[in-house]
This record gives C-alpha cells, structure tokens and sequence, in this order.
C-alpha cells in the first residue's frame, strides 16, 4: 500500500471527512477482519493565513504556504499527495514549481464521475474564487468537453458567504442549506444534469435528498481516487 499525503485544515471540518473516508474505504476494500487502514501523513498551515492572501488575490503566496506542506509530507514518506480543498488548486502553478512529489488534481476525479455517468452539462457550486476563476471550470471545460452552469446573483454570492462565515468553522445551519437548495434548483432549471459540490466542506451541509439530480462531491470522490492510487499495484 503506498503512503497518501494529505494537506489538510483548508479549512480544518472537510479534512475530518477525507480521513474518514479514506480509511472507510481501505477497510471496505481490503475486507478482512475489518482493520485495515491507510497508511498516510497529513500536514496542514493556518487557513487564517491562507484565506487572508486568498482575499488579496496572492495565490503565489498560497502556493508558497502549501508547497511548504507538500514537502512535509514527501519527507515524512508520502508517495504522493492530495490538497483537502478545491479553492486552493487556483495556486496549483505555484506549488508545482516548489514540490517534486506527485499528486491527484481534486477537479480530475470529479469530472471523471459525470463523464462515466454520461453527463454532458453539470452544474458547479463553489467558493466566489472557484466560480469566477479557470482552474475548475476551465479543465472541466477543455479537458473534459463538459459544459458548466455556474450560480449567478445571490445565489453565488450566499454559497461564498456561507463558506467562510460558517462552513469552514464547522457551523451548519437549516437556513443556509434552504439557500443552497435553491442555487442547487436553479441550476437544475438551467439544464443541469448534475450538481458538483466544489468546495470540500458543502457535501457536510446538502446531501442527495436536497437535490432533483444525482450529486456529485469532490471530497468523496478525491478521497475515492487517493485510496485507488494506494492500492495500486506499481
């Protein structure tokens, strides 16, 4: 079994669910006695610090802060890594020019679900940096040929407040998920076909029941790829 690297505390509630998930998964997987676990390393920064250079749009200092993780982990015996946040892959550039050790893009896994479930138009729900921004949308749209819906007005705005007024502070309140089923069931008005939850802490808050179409979440579905690389034979 190789060794995952996970950089987590970006923010600190979803890195809780990817190190469930992957050692649900392993012990799922491995059968047995039921006590298989991953073997992982998990290093993380202070968001504070990560969210305060978000705002003023210095993703090479993200990606200074987080390469610094990534190498953490490399020396600690990860074979390779996976950042517990979608928002933060905007400042991939930068961590790839400060790190050797390889990775698993969180919109790869993601995209390959709608793709394999024969969708052509999906919906994405993500923080203000994530919507207005490339990194997901545009590999969703030139690697994958998905087209992307994108909440607009104040639905895209109540999805980013929530995110670091609440949900990145483990608060989940009934009221803010009413708001996101309603940016969920415009996007389904649109021509959604499914609805991607990219930001990692938003799969904590709605669930398939808050939704007319399938969901897709990328904390499962990263944390699903991590395990798949795990277990690989080479």
């Amino acid at each position: 079994m190789k060794n995952i690297g996970i950089i987590g505390g970006v923010a600190w509630p979803s890195t809780i669910v990817y190190y469930r998930t992957i050692n649900e998964e392993v012990a799922r997987r491995l059968g047995g006695n039921g006590l298989h676990c991953a073997k992982l390393v998990l290093a993380q920064t202070d968001f504070e610090e990560v969210e305060r250079n978000q705002v003023l749009g210095n993703w090479e200092r993200v990606g200074e802060l987080l390469s610094v993780e990534a190498n953490k982990l490399k020396a600690a015996g990860a074979d390779f890594f996976i950042i517990a946040c979608n928002t933060v892959h905007t400042a991939m550039p930068y961590i790839d020019a400060k790190t050797d050790l390889p990775y698993i893009h969180i919109v790869d896994p993601a995209a390959q679900t709608a793709l394999s479930k024969g969708y052509k138009t999906v919906g994405l729900l993500g923080s203000g940096y994530t919507i207005k921004g490339t990194y997901f949308t545009g590999r969703l749209r030139e690697r994958y040929g998905l087209n992307v819906l994108l909440p607009e007005g104040e639905h895209r705005d109540n999805v980013h407040n929530a995110l670091y007024k609440e949900l990145a502070k483990g608060i989940f309140l009934p009221k803010t998920r009413a708001k996101f089923k309603a940016a969920i069931e415009d996007l389904v008005k649109r021509g959604a076909e499914t609805i991607i939850l990219g930001c990692t802490e938003f799969g904590m808050l709605v669930n398939e029941e808050d939704c007319p179409v399938p969901l897709i979440d990328t904390t499962i579905a990263h944390a699903r790829a991590a395990v798949d690389r795990a277990l690989q034979e080479n």
